[in-house]
């Protein structure tokens, strides 16, 4: 294992801290940050050429075990051609045992020349004999083939889950994700935990040393929890309960919050609408593009309003996911009944699509937008279409809630984007892509 204590000299030193902004040395002793400009001799001596050395980043919405998840998958991300998707696929299939499940991660419709949904026939045509489950690059959809829903047994006539969608006969938007989940992959103990050890090896890297995990559900927990005992992770994890899991919640809420020092559990994820890319985020008026549709509310106004009223009486953080204007009205109308009067912090995770209306209404609230600058800029070339020129000025709009006096927890929504903090910065900064 490495030294965790040793003196840091001749480097960039960026402190942040106003009495000793540019120190000419730091010294970290049994991982901590000991002092500053008062070496420690009887510890090794490392010198940074002139590097630049800068405090940790925190990621304020992250997946870890998704991240890892995934990378076991079809690499569809960025990919701009349903044709190369087809060489993709044929691919995999040379190298998967008949019947073997085939999974892929990224897709994104809009990148395409079509610039619509797939159609059911091209994954039923080229790979009749795998079940096929493709998530879309938001994570609110997936595209499958035939087989697939043969092997779930699933039929027209049973209908769509609430909150969901069937698109084509083969793209599952949001609740109807669930119809396929049966035989997706496993997580396993065994599997979560190497997903998110492949995870922190990648996002250390990055200088990534503390992530708020958006959702979490006992497995996730547990497999942390090991990795803990086993010295096996890197940084600190700030974890948000499944809200929709009631058993779970419930069991947090009696005992109160968890706190070590690398894990801490006091708050609760809670899914309001789907995404803009999907057309599954909740629209005051229909999307542009499909001028019929309002997009998806994923959760009843009588079971989110119960949620909040026990996270309240257990003093946990609420954070939900909204990212339409009507999706985000409708969090700000619960979260008002409790965060007006009294500082609790809650959440609102994207803030994507906000009116100057309900704008107000959040910094006057108390309500904390969560927001990840890179959506805006990887949205940018089609959002024009999606939502209309009239409501362009209602995306993103963390310059606003800025000059308005709100403090923004700011991340990255990895791996639906890339997880890299400086491609956050220079997208937070400039409104521009990082290319």
């Amino acid at each position: 294992m490495e030294s965790r204590s040793f003196n840091i000299i001749n480097a960039n030193i960026i402190s942040l801290d106003s009495n000793c902004p540019k120190p000419k040395s730091i010294t970290i002793n049994n991982g901590q940050i000991e002092s500053l400009e008062n070496l420690n001799h009887s510890l090794p001596t490392i010198d940074c050429h002139g590097a630049t050395i800068i405090p940790g980043f925190i990621d304020s919405h992250f997946h870890l075990r998704n991240l890892g998840k995934r990378l076991d998958m079809v690499q569809l991300k960025g990919v701009d051609s349903l044709e190369k998707i087809k060489k993709l696929v044929i691919n995999e299939c040379l190298h998967k045992k008949p019947g073997e499940l085939i999974l892929g991660f990224g897709w994104d419709q809009n990148l395409w020349e079509s610039n619509d949904f797939p159609t059911s026939d091209i994954l039923n045509l080229i790979a009749p004999n795998h079940p096929i489950i493709f998530t879309r690059i938001d994570g609110h959809a997936t595209w499958v083939n035939q087989n697939c829903l043969d092997i779930v047994g699933y039929k027209k006539e049973d209908g769509i889950p609430d909150g969901g969608d069937i698109i084509n006969d083969c793209i599952l938007i949001d609740n109807a994700m669930s119809i396929t989940s049966s035989i997706n992959q496993k997580n396993t103990l065994d599997n979560v935990k190497q997903w998110i050890q492949n995870a922190t090896d990648i996002i250390v890297k990055r200088g990534i040393c503390s992530v708020h995990d958006a959702w979490q559900n006992q497995t996730i927990i547990n497999a942390i929890q090991e990795l803990i005992k086993e010295n096996k992770f890197p940084i600190r994890c700030y974890g948000m309960l499944d809200g929709s899991d009631e058993e779970l919640c419930d069991n947090f809420f009696r005992k109160g919050f968890m706190n070590s020092e690398k894990y801490t559990i006091r708050s609760v994820k809670a899914f309001i609408d789907g995404a803009l890319g999907s057309r599954g985020a909740a629209l005051l008026k229909p999307y542009s593009d499909d001028t019929h549709n309002c997009g998806l509310i994923l959760i009843s106004h009588e079971e989110f309003n119960k949620l909040a009223k026990r996270c309240a009486a257990s003093n946990y953080q609420l954070n939900t996911h909204a990212i339409g204007d009507r999706g985000n009205r409708m969090v700000i109308d619960t979260y008002s009944k409790y965060t007006k009067e009294k500082d609790i912090r809650w959440r609102i995770e994207h803030a994507q699509m906000v009116t100057s209306k309900d704008l107000d209404r959040i910094v006057n609230n108390n309500i904390i937008p969560s927001m990840q600058p890179s959506h805006c800029t990887s949205d940018m070339k089609w959002l024009p279409s999606r939502i209309g020129n009239h409501r362009l000025h209602r995306i993103s709009r963390w310059k606003t809630f800025i000059n308005k006096g709100a403090k923004i927890a700011g991340g990255s929504d990895c791996p639906i984007e890339d997880g890299n903090p400086l491609f956050e910065l220079y997208a937070a900064i400039t409104r521009q892509n990082h290319e």
